[in-house]
């Protein structure tokens, strides 16, 4: 009867051993999940601003005044404004799928809500916000 109490003693520690490990195991990949996403972000978002950093002139003038430019110059810019949402609208599902924590999409929400600021900005948002589901436009304008 000892032994068999014994036993049963040590299957559950051994149990609760293996519950243990298998939390810490978890934790460690959320983590990493976690990191992994926050370096597929930095990276998309150096491409961004590589792309903005090439059509420097045109984004500058387009944020002051969209209607500005010249057709040319307008269709980059409406890229250059998409390729930014984007950006943010990534940063946005990855942290409604929490695959990056609060501070970190705060972050990216502080920044679009600074980008926001500059009217040839948010006008040329506005102009292709309908192309954004419902829940990303409607953050941005409770923001």
């Amino acid at each position: 009867d000892q032994i068999t109490a014994l036993s049963s003693v040590v299957g559950v520690v051994g149990g609760l051993i293996s519950v243990c490990f298998l939390v810490l195991e978890i934790r460690r990949n959320a983590q990493a999940i976690e990191g992994a996403t926050v370096q597929s972000l930095m990276s998309f978002e150096k491409d961004v601003f590589g792309f903005l950093a090439d059509n420097a002139g045109v984004y500058l003038r387009g944020c002051e005044d969209a209607s500005r430019l010249s057709a040319e110059e307008r269709f980059r810019f409406e890229r250059l404004v998409a390729a930014q949402m984007s950006l943010f609208y990534s940063a946005f599902v990855q942290f409604g799928q929490a695959l990056i924590d609060d501070e970190v999409w705060q972050a990216y929400f502080n920044a679009l809500k600074e980008y926001l600021s500059a009217p040839g900005f948010c006008s040329t948002w506005k102009s292709m916000e309908m192309s954004y589901p419902t829940s990303f436009r409607k953050i941005i304008d409770e923001g």
